[in-house]
Formats: structure tokens, sequence, C-alpha cells
């Protein structure tokens, strides 16, 4: 018997490929379920065939696939039933391409298209038209190791309450961490060891990284796989350290970006760009994109930390697939990871007094809370200009331009009837002076990706890091109330000196961390904050004296 799916969300096919457009509610057969990726071929009442994602269907009953059988369908190729097993949970595909990458990928551990998701598709009201073309699979968690199963039976309510494992290991609890039991045999790389001094009496620092480097993005290009049914944008990346140019997609990042958030609980991790919804192969979108991207990897070169992690130098270097998947798999079970790699940190070999550091630190949380609030404050605002650059402020000036072009046109009339005699008539300057508006209006429209679309992405950049402060602050809180947990214990004779000494110390290294870490934000903010400002204030003084200049050109031609 043929089977059935009906489509729960729209998708749009890529116009010339051979994707197949779906609307909400409709009913199609299934031609094929072995196409791969996780799309399906399906055909449609009107007889066109075409792939599809699989994520964006639901399987119909056997009694509503026969009664449809039944009622004169139109007859497809049959197959070999799909749906022979309940489909599994479906996830989030409105924005990029989830496929697997032989190059790329390992079955044994991604996500396949339709095979283990964890988050859910678009919701059905106002789902927007979404494409599968370039996004990336989730690595899969791994089973729970002796470290998860300790947290989970000792954490007690140190760090929120619950002793619940959550994302990364340890993101959001230190519990594990504080009591020692993160029983990690494997050597610390000599990369991924990091250094804090004391700078002043509360202020602490990362050590520089000697060997200062950047990465270009550049090149951005449409390439295609299984004979062009796939098609993606793959980035060149360029470290100044050898010179050599990788290529990576925007799925390549998304797995690096899981990759540095699991692994630094206590340092924020960058954004990436938003994922798109339509319209990926723009020549426009792509190059945003590209400059999009290259703010993220500027921020991790310049993080003192982040730059030197194994796993960064393997997305910036690795060109041989045995390699990649052999790093890959290293990266994705690195035992360092959450507030576990706290045991490559190396901070000042002395107790750190709570009362010595609970004013600074509470400053820092006031401040973040401060910062966060008005960036995105600035954000809504940088958005809000750039829309009225590109639409309303182009549209009244054309206007302008338009009315004035009108009334050349009308005195172009008289003149005919009665021309003049000394000068360049009325018409024709009045004519030119509409041009010149209609010219303002179009230098409104393309200002805006001069200043306020790159102070917006500089913005969406500091957004996504002073997101994750919240959380550092949480686990920060967690490991002190773990260290007063332990001191209680320590009293009632529950836990020798030795114990409390270790405590005390791991403790002292997560807030050492997070000294550390606001401290470099700090430094962020004092040059790369105040050069974005400083760009932007150029940006619109060269804006506002170019349109100043065309003004005195409409002027002069009324003289």
């Amino acid at each position: 018997m043929t089977s059935y799916v009906r489509a729960m969300y729209d998708f749009s096919g890529e116009p010339g490929s051979s994707e197949l457009s779906i609307v909400t509610g409709e009913v199609l057969s299934v031609t094929r379920s072995d196409v791969g990726e996780g799309w399906w071929e399906g055909k449609n009442a009107r007889g066109q065939i075409g792939l599809f994602p699989a994520a964006y269907v639901e399987v119909l009953s056997a009694a509503e696939a026969q009664k449809l059988n039944s009622s004169g369908a139109a007859a497809v190729p049959q197959v070999p039933d799909p749906f022979a097993t309940s489909p599994p949970p479906r996830y989030d595909q409105t924005a990029e391409d989830w496929d697997d990458d032989d190059d790329w990928s390992d079955d044994n551990d991604t996500y396949s298209e339709i095979g283990q998701g964890a988050q859910k598709a678009p919701a059905a009201a106002g789902a927007t038209s979404a494409r599968i073309g370039d996004y990336d699979h989730k690595s899969l968690p791994g089973p729970p190791n002796d470290d998860t199963q300790s947290l989970a039976s000792a954490a007690g309510t140190g760090a929120g309450g619950s002793g619940t494992v959550k994302k990364g290991m340890f993101a959001k609890s230190s519990d594990s961490y504080i009591l020692g039991l993160s029983n990690t045999t494997e050597k610390i790389p000599e990369s991924e060891l990091a250094y804090i001094t004391q700078v002043e009496d509360t202020i602490y620092q990362w050590t520089k990284n000697q060997s200062p480097y950047s990465v270009v993005v550049a090149s951005p290009k449409k390439e295609s796989k299984f004979k062009g049914m796939k098609t993606f944008i793959a980035y060149q990346l360029t470290p100044s350290f050898n010179n050599i140019s990788v290529s990576r997609r925007y799925k390549h990042f998304d797995w690096l970006h899981e990759r540095l958030v699991d692994k630094f609980a206590l340092i924020p991790v960058p954004p990436l760009p938003d994922k798109q919804i339509s319209g990926r192969y723009e020549e426009q979108f792509v190059e945003h994109r590209r400059v999009q991207l290259q703010e993220f990897v500027d921020w991790v070169c310049r993080h003192p930390v982040m730059s030197k992690c194994e796993v960064w130098h393997h997305f910036l270097t690795c060109r041989d697939e045995k390699i990649w998947k052999s790093g890959k798999r290293k990266a994705e079970r690195d035992p360092y990871m959450g507030v576990n790699y706290c045991l490559a940190i190396f901070p000042p070999d002395r107790h750190i007094l709570p009362s010595v550091i609970e004013t600074p630190l509470e400053t820092g949380i006031q401040f973040i809370h401060s910062m966060d609030a008005a960036v995105r404050n600035l954000n809504n605002i940088s958005n809000d200009m750039a829309k009225r650059s590109l639409a309303q402020s182009k549209k009244e000036f054309q206007r302008i331009g338009d009315g004035l072009s009108d009334m050349a046109k009308a005195l172009a009339i008289d003149e005919r009837r009665a021309p003049t005699r000394n000068g360049i008539p009325l018409s024709e300057s009045v004519g030119r002076i509409g041009g010149i508006f209609i010219g303002i209006g179009q230098t409104f429209g393309d200002q805006a990706k001069h200043d306020w679309i790159p102070l917006s992405d500089r913005l969406h950049i500091y957004r996504g890091v002073l997101n994750c402060f919240p959380d550092i602050f949480s686990t920060h809180k967690g490991a002190i109330q773990k260290r007063k947990d332990c001191q209680r214990s320590h009293d009632e004779g529950k836990m020798s000196n030795p114990q409390l000494q270790d405590v005390n110390r791991r403790t002292d290294v997560v807030t050492y961390t997070v000294m550390a870490e606001l401290t470099h934000f700090k430094s962020e903010r004092d040059t790369h904050l105040k050069q974005t400002l400083k760009t932007f204030i150029n940006e619109q003084i060269k804006f506002y004296q170019g349109v100043v200049a065309r003004l005195q050109e409409a002027a002069r031609q009324i003289e």
C-alpha cells in the first residue's frame, strides 16, 4: 500500500533544484524514503515529484492511508513502507541545513536527519517557509560517566538545590569538581593550560597569549554535492600562523560553537550569526554572514584561553578527513569540559578571602546586568534605525524627488509656450533637484550597511557574551555554597582538614576564573567597543557630509 504523509509546516523548495515546495496540511504520497540526509521524495496532488525534509511531515495512519488509496488517489510507484515503526521525534529545522557530510560527520557520533532529535520543529502557527540547505547536526551526548554518577549522588543542594546534571556535564553545577570527584586520568595538553596572574589587589587577569594571531574569513562560495541535489555555502578560513586555508560551512561553525560552550562553563563563548529562514544564497546575505562569522572568529582569537584550545586549532587547521573524525570524537569526549576545565587553570597560589572578593564580584554582577540591558536597548535602536534607513528614509527622500520631478514636468509645459530666454529653464533646474533628492534617498537606503548594521553585528556579539555571565555567576554561587556545606561538615567532624583545604583551593580556582573573565571583558570593551563606536560615528559623519554636499549641489541648481 502506498504510504502517505501530511505536511506539518510550509517548505519552499530552492528554485531550479530537485526540492518540492509543500504547504501546511498538504497530503503527499512517498515515492522514496531512502534518499538520505533527512530528505524524502514525494508526489503531490498536481503530480509534481521532488524532495522535501522528512521532519516537516507527519505520517498518516494506516486507516487514513487506506482511505486515500480507496478514494482513487493518484498511483505512485510502490516502495517499501518507510513507516513500519513510529517515526522518532523531530527537531528544529527552521533555518539551516541538517545533513550528514561524508567528510565531516561520524554516524556514531551525530544525529541523523530524522534519527534522533532533541528539539521541536517550528511552531505551526505562523510557521515561515524554511529550507534545509546549510545547517548542521548536533553531536549526540555521550552516556553518563563515573563523574556524572558521583555528582548525581553527592551534589545535594550546593548548586541550585537539585543536583541535576545539565548540558556540558557541569555547566550548571560545580559540585563534582569542588568535591574532588572528577577523577580524570587523561593528561591535560600543554596547549590547554591557562594561567591567572594578579594585577592589583582584587584584579586578576589571564596570562596573555605569547603568540597572538588572526584568522580571515573570506571567499564564500556556493558548492554542491549529490550531483547538485544539495547546495551550501563554504567559507575559507586562513590563520595568520600558517597561511593555509581551510573550507568551513556554517554547520562546522555550529559544531565548534557547541564544543566551546560545553568546554568552557566559566568563559563566555561569543554567539554565531542567527540561523536563516530563507534567502541563504543571496549575495547580500552571504556577505553579511561572512562579516558576522568574522566577528565570532575575531573574538575567539583575542581570548587568551579559547584561542589556544585544542578543538579550536583542530577546526582551523584540519584538512584530512580521517584526522578530522578522530579529532572530532576526541573533542566530543573531552574529560576536561564544564567546570572540570578548572583542572587546567593555574591561579595565584594563595587562598582568596571571601570578604576581599565579595564587593568587586557584586559590582561585576551589577555591571553585567546593567550592561546587558543597555546593549539590548542599543541593539534594538540600531535595528530600528537600519530598517528606517532602508525603507522609510529612502522612501521619504525619493517621494520628495518624485514630487519635484512632477513639478518640473508641469513647468516644462508652460516653458514650451514661453521659452526661457536667459539662463537655464526653471523646469530643468527643478528636475535636477528632484534627481538629487532621489539620489539622497538611495544613499539612505545604502547607508545602513556602513554604520547601523555593523554596529548591530558588534552588539550581537556583546549580547551573546553578556547572556553567558548569569550562568557563570550561578556556577560560582553554587561553588561557594558547596564550600559552606563542606565547612559545616568539617565543623561536625565529617570532613578532615586536608579535604577542606582541597575544597577551598578548588573553590578559589572558580573564583579566580570568574574574576579573570570580568577583567578580560573590561579589556575588550575598553578597546573593541571603543573602536566600534569610533567607526560608527565616523561613518555617520561621512554620511551626513555627503548628504550636505548633495543639498549644496541642489542649491547651486537654483543659483
